[in-house]
């Protein structure tokens, strides 16, 4: 266990092996696999983070979980955790970089956000320190809101005890939750990633049916909502995939582009179609079944600036961080609402039944695990793998799917 005046000599010692060859841990020729090694895992271990597990802890309750290859994982550098929950992301650059670059402000921030869980993320180079409230929604006009402190490594022996706080022994404490910033406009930037991407579910989807039933007036309310619903579920099955490496990486983004290049002559229908047929031949699932919303006339403009908007720098989003209670939320709350049509206008609103109940209420995942337990983990009570094997499990009144998930997931 490391103390604030082992920490104060071992960063000293830091400082001084930085300033002495600054020159070269400036240039270009020194990357970030090096300074990681050289000052940041070093930085985080005088704080006493067990970057390496010599505590040999099991994968579900290390300390420091270390990307080696982020760069394809597109995860953050190091998560580190007190009991297996994280309490805070880095990010690593070299020092050659410039940590005010809007795209690695955003790059650190939006992995942070999309989780809903992880308030506190840190952008450094060892040169420089940022430290940022990572529960505020990611803005690219403004990527410094949600700073708590930035340092240059020059001023790391001042600021020493704000740097203790990050030690694992304060984080224990619950030192992160006092360096929240609780000012009146940080609390209203504080937006979650459910809220606001349900917010632009509900945009696209109003945008989709309003043009959908200019051009398909033929279209009963009821095939206006099937028609759209399967548009989006498709399009956001794709962009979920993609971020999960399930699919290739910006298939949609392409299809866009090429709509671009073409002149804009063909439906972008044309394309995503293609594409549709062929996630169906691979999945064979009820998602990408031949349907009416692939002959559907809708505005190829509109389809692309959806497409647009599920990726950087327009996106927020991080899918692969978004975990799929999380998900499962957002869909069940989405699903409480339905298109309606009248003469004057075509507008998306509650449903009348879920108006009547005051609402959409998603189950808590701590819920699903008690029902879960005490249902299918009686069942199974005593059973051999084989056994198990011929259950089949039903739920009658599925929403989100959050039970049918809780129960596979207790399964395996």
């Amino acid at each position: 266990m490391s103390d604030i005046y082992s920490f104060r000599e071992k960063l000293q010692t830091l400082i001084s092996k930085f300033e002495k060859d600054k020159p070269h841990y400036l240039s270009k020729g020194y990357p970030e696999a090096q300074v990681r090694v050289d000052f940041i895992n070093p930085f985080f271990k005088a704080l006493g983070w067990d970057i390496e597990n010599k505590a040999q802890k099991p994968p579900h309750e290390r300390d420091v979980i270390v990307e080696l290859s982020p760069e394809t994982t597109g995860r953050p550098d190091y998560n580190f955790r007190i009991n297996g929950a994280t309490k805070f992301f880095v990010e690593a650059k070299a020092p050659s970089l410039a940590l005010d670059d809007v795209k690695h402000i955003l790059q650190a921030k939006i992995y942070a956000w999309s989780t809903k869980e992880v308030y506190f993320v840190i952008l450094t180079d060892f040169e420089e320190f940022k430290l940022f409230d990572a529960s505020l929604k990611p803005n690219p006009k403004f990527p410094n809101e949600g700073l708590i402190f930035d340092f240059k490594y020059t001023g790391y022996s001042e600021n020493l005890e704000k740097l203790w706080e990050l030690s694992k022994e304060r984080v224990e404490q619950g030192s992160l939750e006092a360096l929240s910033p609780k000012d009146t406009k940080s609390k209203r930037l504080r937006i979650p990633p459910d809220k606001s991407f349900l917010e632009d579910l509900t945009i696209w989807r109003a945008g989709l049916a309003k043009d959908i039933h200019k051009r398909n007036p033929e279209f009963d309310v009821k095939l206006l909502n099937d028609v759209v619903q399967r548009l989006l579920d498709r399009i956001i099955f794709i962009r979920i995939a993609e971020d999960r490496r399930i699919r290739p990486d910006r298939e949609l983004w392409e299809i866009a582009a090429q709509w671009k290049e073409e002149g804009k002559r063909k439906s972008i229908m044309t394309h995503l179609t293609d594409l549709f047929h062929e996630i169906n031949d691979d999945l064979n699932g009820d998602i990408f079944k031949p349907h009416a919303c692939e002959t559907t006339d809708v505005d190829s403009g509109l389809l692309a600036e959806i497409i647009e908007n599920l990726y950087f720098p327009k996106s927020r989003y991080r899918f692969d961080a978004i975990g799929v209670e999380l998900l499962g939320s957002i869909y069940e709350r989405y699903l409480g609402s339905t298109i309606r049509v009248t003469p004057q206008m075509v507008k998306v609103e509650e449903k009348p039944e879920v108006r009547k109940a005051g609402g959409v209420y998603y189950t808590p995942k701590y819920i699903v695990d008690y029902i879960v337990k005490n249902t299918v983990g009686k069942l199974i009570e005593g059973k051999t793998p084989r056994q198990i094997e011929k259950i089949k499990i039903l739920d009658p009144a599925c929403g989100s799917g959050s039970f049918l998930l809780g129960a596979y997931q207790y399964l395996i």
